[in-house]
């Protein structure tokens, strides 16, 4: 039987396993990547040193190379280049206009007016003194972010007065794509999750809910996505409706979708969407959690396949941990071996070197890395993932020793 020929757009470390995994289902693995050394290229059976915005050269590279049945993207950058490339080539896919959609927060809000019980207020601007004029009419405390960007909580603050906005506005535009606007919108008031989504045949199926842990305002930081969310069946149901009318708004047809969203007094609110698969190791936690390789099923349904499961077979725990240390200059981190090949432990591992500096929480590229813990039950990997947090440690080059913060440390190192 003819393998099918996956285009994957994005080699980082985080996606070394749900290649593997592409390739073990019996697809012809193809990783595109900018990076030379892209850790994923060594999973894939051809790679493609190639920006991923360079869909020319994308396309003259498969070509070349015996075309492809279908394009997924790992990442935000590359969502839009996997929908113009499968419209370019006639395959199976979201449309390049719903793919505009999902990585616009602008438009999200826009189309979500028509699910109003799910949607917020927000304002659009394109200048410091417009986004002044928006806050002023709203209720405070808000959320500024920039309307694209490439994720990672880049550009986000939360703001109590118009009198922060000037300051907001310019970090939203640093943190966002060139010429990118500002959205304004009021601040939910909830706990705050994500959910993975399968989307095939005009259906939606909501493998997973992780229930998130965030950094002190102004900044908020995932610190820890814990899975199953402790959540009613009830509280359940208004999450899949709600996902099901988001993606639909956004015009997706097909594929993954990760749902950002927060849970409040009145139901869930939307905060925005990605049509893709959660970053990092989220593909490898929800086939743990729900029983579905998100990524596969994915892959099938780009190659116009329809999915081999489509609905959650079972509900397991799962933490995902970011490491966490003080301001400072490394010298060197400890992580132990036994650790690393624990039970329970999916990975682990640190993005830091000797002679970075730590800075102050902000956004994501502030985390010094991960630990991701699974169970039996959430109280299981979340016991798992504070003990391995106690055994990693990071040496200061004054001298001083921290292990990795615990959940219950951290609003304590947050204010030192």
């Amino acid at each position: 039987m003819h393998r099918k020929r996956i285009l994957i757009l994005g080699g980082g470390r985080y996606n070394v396993r749900s290649v593997a995994a592409a390739r073990a289902a019996g697809f012809f693995t193809i990783v595109a990547d900018r990076s030379a050394d892209a850790p994923a290229f060594a999973a894939a059976e051809l790679s493609l040193p190639i920006d991923l915005n360079d869909c020319d050269a994308l396309l003259q590279a498969v070509s070349k190379h015996g075309g492809i049945d279908g394009v997924v993207s790992m990442a935000e950058v590359g969502v839009r280049s996997a929908a113009h490339i499968s419209a370019l080539l006639k395959l199976p896919s979201i449309s390049e206009q719903a793919a505009a959609n999902c990585t616009s927060k602008a438009a999200m809000r826009r189309l979500w007016r028509q699910i109003g019980e799910y949607s917020t207020e927000f304002a659009i601007a394109s200048s410091v003194e417009e986004g002044r004029q928006a806050a002023k009419a709203m209720a405070f405390p808000l959320i500024v972010k920039p309307d694209r960007s490439f994720g990672g909580s880049r550009g986000v603050t939360r703001i109590e007065a118009v009198e922060e906005l000037p300051d907001a506005f310019r970090a939203a535009q640093a943190g966002g794509l060139p010429n990118s606007e500002v959205v304004i919108e009021r601040c939910i008031d909830g706990t705050e999750h994500s959910a993975e989504v399968l989307i095939w045949g005009g259906s939606t199926s909501l493998l997973c809910i992780g229930q998130k842990v965030k950094s002190l305002p102004p900044y908020r930081v995932d610190v820890s996505v814990q899975y199953p969310a402790p959540l009613t069946a009830f509280e359940e149901s208004r999450i899949e409706d709600m996902c099901q009318r988001a993606v639909r708004a956004l015009g997706m047809t097909q594929g993954a979708a990760h749902v950002e969203f927060a849970y409040t007094d009145g139901g869930p609110v939307l905060f925005e969407v990605g049509a893709r698969c959660g970053g990092g190791h989220t593909p490898q936690i929800a086939r743990h959690v729900s029983g579905v390789d998100e990524f596969v099923e994915a892959c099938r349904m780009a190659c116009g396949l329809a999915p081999s499961q489509f609905r959650a077979l079972q509900r397991r725990g799962a933490d995902y941990r970011f490491l966490i240390f003080p301001p400072g200059t490394v010298y060197a981190v400890n992580i132990p071996k036994k650790l690393a090949n624990s039970p329970g432990v999916l990975d682990v591992g640190v993005t830091l070197c000797r002679g970075d500096t730590i800075r102050p929480l902000r956004s994501t590229s502030e985390r010094a890395g991960f630990l991701v813990t699974t169970g039996d039950s959430l109280a299981e990997a979340v016991e798992r993932a504070n003990a391995g947090c106690r055994e990693i440690f990071l040496r200061f080059a004054d001298g001083t020793v921290r292990h990795a913060a615990e959940l219950m440390e951290f609003q304590e190192l947050a204010h030192s």
